[in-house]
């Protein structure tokens, strides 16, 4: 009786593993169904009326607030978004913008009782966490795949980028990827290195920062799209991802010319040229960074970092104790690596 009973929780076991993986996805194809209408189409047009671009965008407020490509916008005279219905309503106006990870929070006039707001997530998402991705809405083509979180990154003075299993095509960005409760987890984008698309997936805390503001017309927004330095650090990132600090390099140099107060662009500098082993301009760089922040935890990190590598360990020491009173994590971190 009890080799049967042992033999029968083992079979249970083994169900339970065979069928969780179904039922997970059968829950998320309920949820992805539902979420599908929230995923719209933005079309941009000059001032002919042709089209230069579209791109996929998703609701986030009951007010017709929408997140997309900010480079959808890019040289556009007018735009309008276009709902699963295939009815078509105008941008009106931008709200809110990172230039860095190129999106974009735009207002759309469109009646409160259509808009289909998507809940963004304001943590991070687990390793090993099913998710689907909304590449498409309903009825034009695939539009959903299905897979787990299997990693999180953090580049430097960027932040945290995921990494998730299902196939993200590269015909698709903007793309919500939602997790079990049917929550925005983050938003699959991608970056242009040498002509190809490198796709990610940025966690939506990122997303929740963009506060709607005053906002202005397209016009005004495209007045003020000028190179900046915010445009030239953003152009610097991918490469800075893809680990090639020769070519990242220059597009932080040309940020701090066209705003020498850049603290993060300073940072960049130090980073690649510390990567690269050029000690001393990365101490130069880290150290203006700090000029201009003092409070740049990351910086004062990544400064003993530069001290160790050099051998000036008394150094580090004292960028521990300045640590312990802006970070612990990063305090506690430095010392391990002191010691």
């Amino acid at each position: 009786m009890k080799k049967y009973f042992s033999e029968l929780l083992w079979i249970i076991f083994l169900l339970c593993l065979t069928l969780a993986p179904s039922l997970a996805q059968e829950n998320l194809s309920t949820i992805a169904k539902r979420i599908e209408p929230s995923v719209v189409v933005v079309l941009a047009y000059n001032k002919e009326g042709q089209t230069l671009n579209q791109e996929r965008g998703f609701f986030v407020s009951q007010n017709g607030d929408l997140i997309t490509d900010r480079r959808v916008l890019e040289g556009a005279d007018h735009a309008e978004v276009r709902t699963t219905n295939g009815s078509l309503y105008p941008v009106r106006k931008v709200l809110a913008e990172d230039r860095e990870l190129n999106l974009i929070r735009i207002w759309v006039e469109i009646p409160t009782g259509t808009v289909r707001p998507l809940p963004l997530s304001s943590s991070l998402p687990r390793l090993g966490e099913r998710i689907a991705v909304i590449t498409s809405p309903s009825g034009q083509g695939k539009s959903v795949s299905y897979g787990m979180i299997s990693a999180i990154h953090e580049i430097p003075a960027l932040g945290k980028v995921i990494r998730v299993t299902a196939p993200i095509s590269s015909n698709f960005t903007v793309c919500p990827v939602v997790n079990m409760k049917g929550y925005v987890i983050g938003i699959a984008t991608y970056w242009v290195m040498e002509e190809q698309k490198v796709n990610f997936v940025v966690p939506s805390e990122r997303v929740v920062r963009l506060k709607a503001g005053r906002g202005i017309s397209l016009d005004e927004w495209e007045v003020g799209r000028e190179e900046t330095a915010e445009g030239l650090y953003a152009k610097g990132l991918p490469f800075l991802w893809k680990e090639d600090y020769e070519k990242a390099l220059p597009y932080f140099e040309g940020a701090i010319k066209e705003d020498p107060r850049y603290a993060n662009a300073y940072f960049q500098i130090g980073y690649c040229n510390a990567q690269l082993g050029h000690y001393l301009d990365a101490f130069e760089a880290y150290e203006k960074a700090i000029q201009i922040q003092p409070n740049f935890a990351l910086a004062h990190f990544f400064v003993g970092l530069v001290d160790l590598e050099v051998g000036d360990r008394p150094h580090a020491l004292e960028e521990y104790k300045i640590l312990k009173g802006l970070n612990r994590d990063y305090a506690s971190d430095l010392l391990n690596m002191i010691r």
